[in-house]
């Protein structure tokens, strides 16, 4: 799709296992990529992360494909367990919504699991 400069970002950036792997095969292919460390949850962290995004480099496009996985029963759930698997998918898609509703963006992907829809034993927070 002549997508050039890609802006990879999790909790834990350049630090990820697999990150600088992933940037070399990206780079390898072409692309000019970013890696940077951001908790989209956090929304004054996500303002900071979208304020740096060069002008002459707007940002086009956001895919959400975050997710963390702290299996539990429903019976044995706890709220500590359902926030630490909410924040990082729910409340990191609606920060990146309320922050970017204004740009004139070509794509808006927030990926989910399998798991929401034909569940999954013990993931009853992640589906």
């Amino acid at each position: 799709h002549g997508i050039t400069h890609l802006h990879l970002t999790s909790r834990t950036g350049p630090d990820a296992p697999g990150a600088h792997d992933l940037q070399h095969h990206l780079e390898h292919l072409g692309a000019h990529v970013t890696i940077t460390a951001c908790d989209t949850a956090d929304p004054a962290q996500l303002a900071d992360l979208l304020a740096g995004i060069p002008v002459e480099r707007p940002l086009t496009a956001v895919i959400h494909a975050a997710g963390v996985i702290d299996d539990a029963v429903t019976t044995s759930l706890t709220a500590e367990q359902v926030d630490r698997v909410f924040a990082p998918k729910v409340d990191a898609a609606w920060n990146l919504h309320r922050q970017t509703r204004h740009l004139p963006l070509n794509a808006f992907i927030l990926f989910s699991s399998a798991a929401a829809t034909l569940g999954s034993p013990g993931q009853a927070a992640y589906a």
